[in-house]
């Protein structure tokens, strides 16, 4: 629980309550809301939930560190594999499973690959940028040639294709998607 005191002070003070007034909301002794907002407090489960509940937050929000303040690591045995026709598209979600509002892959198109994306929400954007090779993508009714090094942005929710036309060699890219753009 090394993020609970740094967590629970600043929503607090977010939500403009004094531990006093949390205290009451949370019917908790304010002596025992001062000492979860200490380092190393060891509050039970319930005084955590009653916490929780009176800042209208969730239990990820009070025990998880902020997204500025940790970083993740994924190894190649953690990442997801996608494959779609016949196995010559291949993605790999390379971000981690708990990011919020961004997927990351790292595509391969193998030779003559010809592979319907998976539509996103509304909303989304997808940015596809090609390492090496070439591909081409087909969005709805527009087809976009993307070279190695070029990089492509669209609506993620719009119906799209991947298709590597070369008979020889693969194609590697990148495929960003982030669900909530501004």
């Amino acid at each position: 629980m090394d993020a609970l005191a740094p967590n629970l002070r600043r929503l607090r003070k977010q939500a403009k309550l004094t531990q006093a007034d949390l205290a009451e909301q949370s019917g908790l002794p304010r002596a025992s809301l001062a000492a979860m907002e200490q380092d190393g407090a060891n509050p039970g489960v319930q005084s955590v939930l009653a916490v929780a509940k009176a800042l209208h937050v969730s239990l990820d929000e009070l025990l998880v560190l902020p997204p500025e303040h940790r970083h993740y690591k994924v190894m190649p045995k953690e990442q997801q594999e996608y494959r779609a026709d016949h196995g010559r598209f291949a993605a790999r979600l390379v971000s981690p499973i708990a990011s919020r509002g961004v997927e990351i892959n790292h595509v391969t198109l193998q030779p003559e690959c010809h592979s319907v994306g998976r539509p996103h929400p509304l909303g989304a954007q997808e940015f596809f940028y090609c390492l090496s090779g070439r591909a081409l993508l087909h969005i709805e009714d527009e087809q976009v040639e993307v070279p190695a090094g070029a990089l492509v942005q669209f609506p993620g929710h719009r119906r799209h294709v991947y298709i590597n036309p070369d008979r020889t060699t693969t194609t590697t890219a990148v495929s960003v998607v982030v669900f909530r753009m501004g």
